[in-house]
């Protein structure tokens, strides 16, 4: 069983559009576990109508209301029971075999690792606009992104390459990752670093996810290249709190040891 985690907020505009291109993956063993972050659209309407039709959707309902994307998503995963869970985004769109590919591989590690070994598997992205048109075949060329970099949790801390969205893991990787302790750090950040920590990460190279950009996007893609490396240097150096905050809690690094990684990381990337 696979619990699919889904936080909304305001997206009626693509979400039913992405209910169904889980709903009508290959894969049946799952439910769609959804919770609503205080949308003031029709979001929660379509989200009714759609677990009414469909009795694999869990629509997850409490009185916290607004938490923020990070905290909405970490509620749903400790809400989550399941073998196996999958995060989601309102907006995107499931190639079909994106859950039977992902849980083939995840089963595979499983039988040489254990299921007491955290562990999670992640893919790459088709980037798309609002209508689905290709922007790029693959979000790590568009963003000159090494996956392999999530095999060192020092260098996958400074910086993230795994996508939330395109994430399967299993119910250790979820032990290892609760209580969420960095409200700062991206939920899905959190969980490979913690993954990769104390367990196993590794990485499907194919296109599991239609990408989707539009102005709405709480998280989104942006072409890499070397002006915006350069004006991310005043960022990287304005966020040594977060840096120092992440040093502290994983040990085994500093702040600035963080700081120079995520450096390297960004201009190594010109140097293929």
């Amino acid at each position: 069983m696979i619990d699919v985690l889904m936080s909304t907020y305001n997206g009626s505009l693509f979400i039913r559009e992405q209910i169904e291109s889980i709903l009508s993956q290959s894969f049946s063993d799952f439910r769609l576990m959804i919770r609503d972050d205080g949308s003031q659209d029709d979001t929660v309407s379509i989200i009714e109508e759609c677990a009414l039709a469909d009795e694999r959707i869990k629509v997850i309902r409490d009185s916290d209301g607004n938490l923020g994307l990070r905290r909405s998503f970490m509620r749903l995963l400790e809400a989550s029971t399941a073998d196996h869970f999958m995060f989601a985004d309102q907006d995107d769109v499931w190639l079909p075999d994106k859950m039977s590919r992902s849980f083939e591989r995840i089963s595979e590690l499983a039988s040489r690792y254990g299921d007491d070994t955290p562990i999670l598997v992640f893919t790459d992205l088709a980037v798309v606009d609002d209508e689905l048109a290709e922007i790029d075949g693959s979000l790590w060329n568009y963003q000159s992104l090494d996956p392999e970099v999530a095999t060192d949790w020092k260098k996958l801390l400074a910086q993230n390459v795994v996508t939330g969205c395109t994430i399967i893991a299993n119910r250790a990787a979820a032990s290892a990752s609760l209580p969420f302790a960095m409200p700062e750090m991206m939920h899905d950040h959190w969980v490979a670093v913690n993954t990769a920590k104390f367990g196993k990460i590794d990485h499907l190279d194919i296109q599991t996810v239609l990408y989707r950009q539009h102005r709405g996007n709480a998280e989104g893609s942006k072409n890499f290249g070397l002006i915006y490396a350069l004006y991310k240097i005043p960022a990287i150096i304005n966020n040594r709190s977060f840096y120092k905050r992440s040093a502290t809690h994983f040990g085994g690094v500093s702040a600035t040891g963080l700081m120079v990684r995520k450096m390297c990381l960004n201009f190594g990337r010109f140097y293929d």
